[in-house]
């Protein structure tokens, strides 16, 4: 798995100047991302610009400006690409655990997202976010992404997003996405970042399972754009798939395979987590890759532990 390199001591225009040698892959992810949200093309770009101004962080745009030069898309494209999961959540599924071994956190994840040509799944890389020569981040991602979906900050927390559907409305609000590289490249701990996590008001409903270092660092934060509730650790491990625990009042039916397999998913990885507490990667790694757990659309699998600086995708 290529790792590649940001270095957040340089102007943001100046950080993906390496990305005109991947030109190709960023060419073919943004053509899969507004081949999905068509239909929402126009709306977003009238609003565009209020938007922009009101809730986006100007390192953030500028660096999708430089992308912009690193593919056949304009920036306001490469945004709204960039703005994929706030704008329709219907093809993403996910399974993520974090359980204490007695010593330390790991944490794990299937991302589930269907794609053309297994495109998500080819072009994934690991980034390696740096300033003063420090790693302040690390994220599992892609290149022209500049959100994050899935990540961690040494010796702080990890943090990674599943879909869910609510009858919320969605809001003018933060991107999630946004949001969590906000939170991992900030100065944040875990019960800062929890805070932030559980208050910001965001565009649209989603799951986090956010673990830190300790054996009561383990929550997942449900979240609609303007409530929140957040549950705690039971018994040594937690898992989220697509369904609401805390929030359920608001779930919406969902027909699709997103919810049709959320239930068994969740109970599946819950019971091989009480059958054998996880102690390294490796057995993290066979949990998420169960036949029951992993999905035909799984297109990450990865492993967080906070306290060791390890990131293992497979």
């Amino acid at each position: 798995m290529d790792t590649i390199t940001i270095y957040l001591d340089l102007p943001a225009e100046e950080r993906w100047a390496f990305a005109s040698a991947y030109r190709n892959d960023i060419n073919q992810l943004i053509e899969c991302y507004l081949k999905d949200i068509d239909d929402y093309e126009a709306l977003f770009y009238e609003m565009m610009d209020a938007y922009k101004a009101a809730f986006l962080p100007s390192d953030y745009l500028q660096e999708i400006a430089a992308l912009a030069h690193c593919c056949d898309y304009n920036a306001d494209q490469v945004l709204f690409a960039n703005l994929y999961y706030d704008v329709v959540k219907y093809a993403f599924a996910c399974t993520a655990y974090a359980t204490w071994d007695g010593e330390t956190v790991w944490h794990a994840r299937n991302l589930d997202w269907w794609t053309d040509n297994d495109a998500l799944k080819k072009y994934t890389k690991i980034f390696n976010y740096t300033k003063g020569g420090q790693t302040v981040f690390q994220s599992v991602g892609w290149v022209g992404f500049v959100g994050v979906l899935s990540g961690f900050k040494p010796g702080q927390f990890a943090v990674t997003l599943n879909a869910i559907i609510s009858e919320a409305a969605p809001q003018m609000a933060r991107p999630i996405t946004f949001l969590l590289r906000e939170i991992l490249e900030g100065d944040y701990r875990f019960d800062t970042a929890q805070k932030v996590l559980k208050d910001t008001e965001i565009v649209c409903d989603c799951l986090l399972l956010l673990s830190g270092t300790q054996a009561d660092e383990l929550v997942v934060i449900e979240r609609m754009p303007s409530q929140s509730a957040t549950r705690t650790v039971d018994g040594g491990s937690i898992v989220v798939t697509n369904d609401y625990h805390l929030l359920h009042e608001w779930a919406v039916d969902q027909g699709n395979v997103l919810g049709t397999t959320s239930c068994g998913r969740f109970e599946r990885a819950a019971h091989l987590l009480r059958q054998q507490p996880p102690q390294t990667a490796d057995a993290c790694y066979r949990i998420l890759n169960d036949s029951a757990v992993k999905m035909g659309i799984t297109v990450q699998q990865m492993v967080f532990n906070t306290k060791k600086n390890q990131l293992v995708v497979f």
